[in-house]
């Protein structure tokens, strides 16, 4: 009897193992996202991988949106080779980030950052986790890590982009400002330039710019006349009305 009782137990732990493990997902990965929202304004950052069938794979990347605080939202988007594509599949599978699907963690807490990973298969499959507060499963910490990783060369070309626009409309109104000031005149939309450039100055994205450039970020040719603090600081000390 004691033998039948064993192993009935030893069948029962059984079925119960092959219930509790989920099967990998089929098919082809065309969609991976992670994203990380702020409370209290603090904004939004996030990355899609989009690589549906019948449409070139990209990468999209939205950093700061509905931050009331910092910069301006950078956004970004940008071509990814198939293979890029095949290979992350395989190693969220390898890594079993699918395991985590339906993970939930929502603690009664204020402040902080919320989290989330999302993932979509051919075969209509999904993996979605997110969670906001303390003990996270380290499962989780490790996928959102490896998911931000992947998405990382993107992120930065994204804010090198936004470094080379800004700097691009700043040094158009550094040139109109330092043309007419040289020539005492004015033109339209002159106290305009003058206060973006003011703003410019004194915000930290001048600093920001200015560190990207010693860092050589910037294109070579990039005209950048408006990094030169002397050149900015004199021009800003004349009176605009």
């Amino acid at each position: 009897m004691k033998r039948v009782i064993l192993i009935l137990l030893i069948m029962l732990s059984t079925l119960l193992g092959c219930a509790s493990r989920k099967p990998a997902p089929q098919g082809r990965l065309v969609y991976c996202s992670y994203a990380c929202a702020g409370a209290a304004g603090l904004g939004k950052d996030y990355c899609e991988l989009i690589a549906d069938e019948d449409s070139v794979p990209r990468v999209v990347v939205v950093l700061g949106e509905g931050n009331r605080f910092e910069d301006p939202v950078i956004r970004g988007e940008y071509p990814v080779k198939p293979q890029q594509v095949d290979s992350l599949c395989k190693q969220l599978e390898a890594k079993e980030v699918y395991k985590l699907a339906g993970y939930r963690l929502e603690e009664p807490i204020t402040g902080g950052h919320s989290y989330r990973i999302y993932m979509e298969y051919s075969s209509g499959e999904k993996v979605d986790a997110r969670w906001y507060g303390h003990g996270v499963k380290k499962e989780a910490l490790s996928a959102y890590r490896f998911i931000e990783c992947f998405f990382e060369p993107w992120v930065e070309q994204a804010r090198t982009d936004a470094v080379i626009a800004r700097v691009q409309e700043m040094e158009q109104r550094f040139n109109r400002l330092s043309a007419a000031v040289k020539k005492d005149s004015r033109y339209d939309g002159m106290k305009a330039d003058y206060e973006a450039l003011d703003t410019y100055m004194h915000s930290g994205l001048w600093k920001q710019d200015f560190e990207a450039d010693e860092k050589g970020l910037l294109p070579k040719d990039l005209k950048r006349g408006v990094l030169s603090e002397d050149g900015l600081y004199d021009l800003l000390s004349h009176e605009i009305k």
